[in-house]
C-alpha cells in the first residue's frame, strides 16, 4: 500500500490539489542568544500536492521547498533559486533520472519561474507524466501506484553561508521505496557552491581516516559487538574489488561518498546513499565531522566557514 492509499483509503475517484501559501521565515542558526542574530533575509515555504488515479492505480505528488524571495536580487538568492529549478526540474517524477524534465525554466517562454510557479509547474508536469506509466498499469491490472515526495528544506542561515538540505522519497511498488539526501552549502558573499573544494586533495588519506572511524561509529549503533578494526568495519561493506576502479578497490581503502559534502553548525556533513557502500538495511550511513576533527584537512576558503569561538 502506498502513501497515498494510508491516507485516504477511499479516494480511488479524488484528486486533491493543495497549493501551500507562503509562509515567509527567517532562520540565523546561531543559537538563542539575540545578539547572534544573523541579517538573514527571509525564504517563504510552497508546496504542491496532488494525485491522479486510473482505475485503481495511482500517482501521487508532494514537492515543498524553500524560495528565496522573488525581489532579492543578491547573487546567493541568485545561485539559491538555479539549484531549486534544476533539482524540482529533474526530482520532479517517481524515478532517479538524471535528465530535467524539461530543458527551461520559463512559461511559455515569457517569464522566469519563481516559488510558487516553479512548484506548481514542475508538480503538474511531473504528475502528468507518471499519470502516463500509471495508466498502463492499471490497463495491466496492477492496482498499486507511484509516489512521489520532494522536501528542500533551509537549515540555516549563518554570516557566512546558507545550508539546505534535499530529500527525495520515491515509491514505484515493491518491497520498499527509495530515498536520496543531500545537503547543499552557498556562501553569503556570492553564492559559491561549496563541496569537495573545501578539502586539500593532499589530504584525502587523512579524510578517508576520519570518514572510516565516523562510519565504525554508525554502524556500532546497530551492532551488539562493537567494530574496533578496519576488517571488522569491512565485513559490513560492499566495496568493488576491481582493478579497473581503483578509486574503489580494498586494497586501496574507503572510497569517498558520491554525494558532495556540506556544512552545518557541527561540523562537515558527509553521506553515502543507499546501496553505495552497505545493504539496504542499513539505510545511508550519515557522518557529520566536527571542525576540531577535520580543520587541517580543510583549505583557507574551507577554514572561513568554521564558527569563531
Amino acid at each position: 500500500m502506498n502513501k497515498f492509499s494510508r491516507i485516504f483509503p477511499f479516494a480511488l475517484l479524488i484528486n486533491i490539489l493543495w497549493l501551500q501559501s507562503c509562509d515567509w521565515k527567517r532562520i540565523s542558526g546561531l543559537g538563542d542568544n539575540p545578539s547572534d542574530s544573523v541579517d538573514a533575509p527571509s525564504y517563504c515555504t510552497v508546496e504542491f500536492v496532488d494525485s491522479i488515479n486510473s482505475l485503481e492505480a495511482t500517482a501521487y505528488q508532494d514537492i515543498k521547498a524553500d524560495f528565496p524571495a522573488d525581489n532579492d536580487s543578491s547573487e546567493v538568492a541568485q545561485s539559491v533559486l538555479t539549484w531549486l529549478c534544476q533539482e524540482i526540474r529533474q526530482r520532479c517524477v517517481a524515478d532517479f533520472n538524471d535528465e530535467p524534465i524539461d530543458s527551461t525554466f520559463k512559461v511559455s517562454g515569457e517569464k522566469e519561474l519563481f516559488g510558487e510557479d516553479v512548484v506548481t509547474t514542475y508538480g503538474r508536469k511531473g504528475l502528468q507524466k507518471m499519470e502516463e506509466e500509471v495508466r498502463q498499469l492499471a490497463e495491466d491490472g496492477y492496482a498499486g501506484g507511484y509516489s512521489n515526495n520532494l522536501t528542500i528544506a533551509l537549515e540555516e542561515q549563518q554570516n557566512e553561508y546558507l545550508t539546505f538540505t534535499l530529500e527525495h522519497d520515491v515509491y514505484l511498488g515493491g518491497a520498499h521505496g527509495s530515498q536520496y539526501h543531500e545537503g547543499k552549502s552557498f556562501r553569503r558573499q556570492d553564492g559559491k557552491i561549496f563541496s569537495w573544494e573545501m578539502f586539500h586533495k593532499s589530504k584525502t588519506d587523512e579524510l578517508r581516516a576520519l570518514l572510516k572511524n565516523g562510519l565504525i561509529a554508525f554502524f556500532n549503533q546497530y551492532e551488539e559487538n562493537v567494530i574496533t578494526t578496519d576488517s571488522a568495519l569491512y565485513e559490513h561493506l560492499i566495496l568493488i574489488d576491481d582493478p579497473d576502479t581503483p578509486e574503489n578497490e580494498l586494497s586501496y581503502g574507503l572510497p569517498l561518498p558520491t554525494t558532495q559534502p556540506w556544512i552545518t553548525r557541527e561540523g562537515i556533513a558527509f553521506i553515502y546513499q543507499e546501496y553505495e557502500i552497505t545493504a539496504y538495511a542499513y539505510g545511508r550511513p550519515f557522518i557529520v565531522l566536527p571542525f576540531s576533527a577535520i580543520k587541517d584537512c580543510l583549505t583557507e576558503e574551507g577554514l572561513t566557514f568554521i564558527p569563531a569561538e
